[in-house]
């Protein structure tokens, strides 16, 4: 039987590189992220009221801006509990002149997207109930990209309600990469030595993979160009995704059928690595 990576998989934080640290402090700290630990050259935010961070950024003299055209981080995602607190987020952040760049209804969730001031993508998302999302027959999910009902959702605005952040719940949803090819090796490494499943094969282009029935914990695309190359390095964007398995039982199973698939990795202080194709990377550990 095929290994299945357990189900209690989570997405926890991202670092990410950046050029300004003061510059992306101060946006994410307006966007409605509360700091937790501030050095020379980094800092970690966290979902107020949290201790966990679910975000950090690293910075030193030498980093340039990522070129175009090559590999890395297309957007993280982050997951707002309802469809009230998504109109809260997305009022506030129009009320604070935060631009909101696009709009998409994917089926199973409705999701605004931004940009950071270095160009790293953003999405901000509420799901549907599973009960709602469409199955492709296979063991996947149907998606897609329409118009989301932005009278319907900022119906629920509620202006009296303080801003005080991201609410409670809020989580990171998902993360998804820009990559050079999609091809027999992408799902020898996700499917047979990680143990995610494929949700959703979207044209070939993009591959969005999950544990548990998510509609994607991870994505991957080709939408840079086939072919793209992995950015220089000391650019700015992702350094590293964590993720968290809630046994040491899990975390031996993984480590087991990255050993039986010749997928190389470390561990070190309970800590899992495991690079990714953009060599960035994939940090596992128990919560």
């Amino acid at each position: 039987m095929a290994f299945k990576i357990a189900n209690t998989l989570e997405l926890e934080h991202l670092h990410l590189l950046v050029q300004s640290l003061d510059v992306m402090t101060d946006f994410y700290n307006t966007l409605g992220l509360q700091i937790l630990n501030r050095t020379t050259n980094q800092v970690e935010f966290a979902i107020p009221g949290n201790t966990k961070p679910i975000l950090i950024l690293s910075s030193n003299e030498k980093v340039s801006l990522r070129p175009p055209h090559t590999t890395g981080l297309f957007h993280f995602a982050i997951l707002v509990p309802t469809r009230e607190d998504l109109a809260y987020v997305i009022g506030n952040l129009l009320n604070l002149a935060i631009p909101i760049t696009g709009a998409g209804d994917h089926i199973y969730s409705e999701a605004f997207y931004l940009n950071d001031p270095e160009g790293n993508g953003i999405e901000i998302y509420r799901d549907r109930p599973r009960s709602e999302w469409l199955s492709d027959g296979k063991g996947g999910l149907i998606t897609g990209t329409e118009a989301v009902d932005i009278e319907g959702v900022m119906a629920l605005y509620d202006n009296l309600r303080p801003w005080t952040g991201f609410p409670k719940g809020t989580a990171l949803g998902h993360i998804h990469l820009n990559v050079s090819i999609i091809n027999d090796a992408t799902t020898y490494f996700y499917i047979d030595a990680l143990g995610l499943d494929i949700m959703t094969n979207f044209h070939d282009s993009a591959l969005f993979l999950s544990a548990g029935g998510y509609h994607h914990h991870i994505a991957v695309n080709t939408w840079q160009g086939v072919g793209a190359s992995l950015p220089p390095q000391q650019t700015t964007g992702l350094l590293s995704y964590t993720l968290s398995l809630s046994s040491q039982e899990e975390l031996q199973q993984l480590i087991a059928n990255l050993q039986a698939h010749q997928v190389p990795h470390t561990l070190e202080n309970g800590r899992l690595c495991v690079l990714d194709f953009n060599q960035d990377a994939m940090n596992f550990y128990i919560r």
